[in-house]
């Protein structure tokens, strides 16, 4: 069983004003789903554009600025869980020597059971712009297999045209993260797109938490997608039923 991951590979977003600001994916949303599909049994492969090492948001490992991306009155311990999740990522192999997208078949791309896009800011410097990632999209939708996507990570999606020039996932269900929550960013009104506005001009049908950070995931047909580093933990539990449930209905028949 195997499942692909498809990440980053900036270290930093090039801001509307030329700035070259530190990006990277971000650790929970990689961390937390990957531990959870190592310990159901699943073979990982990742896989960014050009093969290039993914680098890790080192934001997204401060104790001081996670307190500030979860819902207000959360009790959590940050600086145990940045420990937990910079554990996770220095053991985890599949890291070092990732896939290169552009590579990728639609042969190969049917081996897997599933496909998980992480997030981060640095999504939104090289996937938009990938066709190869535009073309995984198209096959997972042709192929009518589970993935999931969380934060930034639907940036993977935004190139992606069918044969017709339509984007495939064009009136489904969906949430990313939020216009509100870029708004509470540093980086707000210099970033080079918001994502949620890029999905509703493809004809997404867009909803989110009713609360700021709050946990909220999406789920329509075989897609689901979750908000925010917060939502990590029930997606990847979501895209694992829908893998199982997938599976269960196939040997049914």
């Amino acid at each position: 069983m195997k499942l692909l991951l498809l990440m980053t590979n900036a270290s930093s977003l090039t801001l509307k004003d030329g700035t070259a600001y530190p990006s990277g994916y971000w650790a929970e949303e990689f961390a937390i789903p990957y531990r959870l599909f190592k310990e159901r049994g699943y073979e990982i492969d990742i896989a960014t554009v050009g093969g290039i090492q993914p680098s890790v948001d080192k934001s997204s490992l401060d104790p001081d600025n996670l307190r500030f991306v979860r819902p207000a009155g959360s009790q959590i311990d940050d600086a145990a869980k940045a420990k937990e999740w910079a554990d996770i990522i220095a053991n985890a192999p599949e890291l070092k020597k990732p896939l290169a997208v552009e590579k990728i078949t639609r042969e190969q791309l049917n081996e897997y059971q599933g496909i998980y896009m992480v997030g981060g800011h640095g999504c939104m410097e090289d996937e938009p712009k990938s066709q190869a990632m535009g073309q995984i999209t198209v096959w997972s939708y042709e192929l009518q297999f589970p993935v999931a996507a969380v934060c930034h990570g639907h940036s993977v999606m935004l190139s992606a045209r069918d044969e017709k020039g339509k984007f495939p996932y064009g009136g489904y269900r969906m949430t990313c993260f939020s216009h509100n929550e870029e708004k509470a960013t540093r980086i707000y009104g210099n970033l080079p797109l918001v994502l949620e506005e890029e999905l509703r001009k493809l004809g997404v049908e867009y909803s989110e938490a009713p609360i700021i950070w709050g946990a909220h995931i999406v789920e329509d047909r075989n897609l689901i997608t979750g908000q925010n580093p917060f939502s990590s933990n029930l997606l990847a539990e979501k895209f694992l039923h829908r893998i199982r449930d997938l599976r269960a209905s196939a040997l049914a028949k």
